[in-house]
């Protein structure tokens, strides 16, 4: 009887030996598995990306000399009343190569640039040209203005403008004579133009 109860006793230390020892390993697994980063989590953890910042775009330089107001209005009538049937849709398009120059003011510019847009039906003498494929090209002469004081800032050009209109063969089919008056200023940056008005 002594025997059995004895035994009893060292079945039962065993167990609550093994108890203590199952529990301290799971304990020790679950703070080991807590402490790992999930598989789905960045390892080591990176910083945000710092913004890209958009650069402003420069404005466009002058293409021609700017120092000299009359060559200048001169150029910018040539450029503004030069046209090519073939290529153009109507006569707002040789402004906006005139434009392009990078010599006009803001103001006129954007002036310049919004009356593209709007659509103008080909009629009259422009559907005539377009119909022979024609090409006009201005020639500007710089002739005394009508009595404007120039400035060192401020300038008054008028110009006699003859437009030679010729077909697609080459042959000459008409030509023009208007007067163009021309407005240059100058805030030290070079001369620009700031209107162009036939008269």
């Amino acid at each position: 009887m002594i025997r059995r109860l004895a035994l009893i006793g060292v079945l039962a230390g065993a167990l609550t030996v093994a108890g203590c020892s199952s529990e301290t390993d799971q304990d020790q697994s679950t703070t080991n598995s807590s402490a790992q980063p999930s598989s789905t989590e960045a390892w080591p953890p990176t910083e945000p990306a710092a913004p890209t910042e958009q650069s402003t775009p420069a404005p466009t330089a002058p293409s021609v000399d700017t120092s000299d107001p009359g060559e200048l209005g001169r150029t910018v009538v040539e450029t503004w009343f030069s046209y090519d049937t073939r290529t153009d849709t109507n006569r707002n398009d040789a402004p906006v190569r005139a434009a392009d120059l990078g010599v006009l003011t803001g103001e006129l510019d954007a002036q310049v640039r919004a009356d593209v847009q709007i659509p103008v039906k080909a009629s009259g003498e422009w559907a005539q040209w377009a119909s022979q494929g024609a090409t006009v090209t201005a020639v500007a002469v710089e002739v005394p203005n009508q009595g404007q004081a120039n400035t060192a800032t401020k300038y008054h050009g008028m110009y006699e403008v003859t437009s030679t209109v010729t077909d697609s063969s080459g042959t000459e089919i008409g030509t023009d004579a208007q007067y163009v008056a021309v407005v240059l200023t100058d805030n030290g940056d070079g001369w620009r133009v700031s209107s162009v008005t036939t008269l």
